[in-house]
């Protein structure tokens, strides 16, 4: 397994959204809020909206991975 280019935790929403446009149905599915929270981090958005970050976390990393194979 290689190491993830991105450090999703600590990455603002706003900034995976713009990034990797996919990440957006991770967050809608996770119901982080994409659109007024989105300068928070990762880390802080999942805290924030009782989500679990780790989970969170997997999902985008697999989004990201997907965006960054084609």
């Amino acid at each position: 397994m290689t190491e993830p280019s991105v450090q999703v935790e600590d990455t603002t929403v706003d900034a995976l959204i713009v990034q990797y446009p996919t990440t957006m149905a991770v967050f809608n599915a996770f119901g982080v809020d994409g659109c007024c929270g989105a300068h928070r981090t990762v880390r802080d958005a999942a805290a924030e909206d009782g989500v679990d970050v780790a989970a969170l976390v997997a999902g985008l990393r697999q989004a990201i991975d997907t965006a960054e194979a084609q």
